[in-house]
């Protein structure tokens, strides 16, 4: 009897050991990574007169996101090329996207979300910031008017 007395108590010692690590894999901090998911962020220049003094817009920074989960995209023109450059980027539906835009030139971003859209004037040399929020699902595309080039395309779910 003294040979089975130690295993229920030794399976129930594994039982809690293995749910504890599955509990562990599963979660996840507070915040969503940046991915190719909902939660994704551009990144561009991290010194916004940087576009405006160089001939190519530079290199995008690792994505991010902030505290209130909203889509923050950096641009970047210059030289006549824009930064992201076509990107798709998913976003939920009632989502805020906000757009943060050094240019060389001066330009219009202008982002298709229905109705007449949001436009957003950009001067050239100042770094401009504008927002909007997703109401709708569906492929929405946010482009550099002068320069007729899509910048991204948000795809909402």
């Amino acid at each position: 009897m003294s040979v089975w007395a130690g295993k229920p108590k030794g399976a129930l010692i594994c039982g809690a050991v293995i749910l504890g690590l599955l509990l562990t894999g599963c979660t996840s901090g507070a915040e969503p990574q940046a991915t190719a998911s909902p939660s994704t962020a551009v990144g561009s220049p991290t010194e916004p007169s940087s576009a405006a003094t160089s001939a190519a817009p530079s290199p995008v920074e690792s994505p991010s996101l902030s505290a209130d989960y909203a889509l923050t995209i950096n641009i970047a023109i210059a030289a006549g090329k824009t930064v992201p450059n076509g990107k798709k980027i998913n976003v939920r539906v009632g989502q805020k996207v906000i757009l943060n835009v050094t240019s060389d030139t001066d330009d219009e971003i202008h982002a298709h979300i229905g109705g007449e859209g949001y436009e957003l004037p950009v001067q050239a040399g100042r770094p401009v910031k504008g927002s909007f929020t997703i109401d709708s699902p569906g492929s929405f595309e946010v482009e550099s008017h002068h320069l007729e080039k899509i910048i991204v395309i948000l795809n909402a779910r």
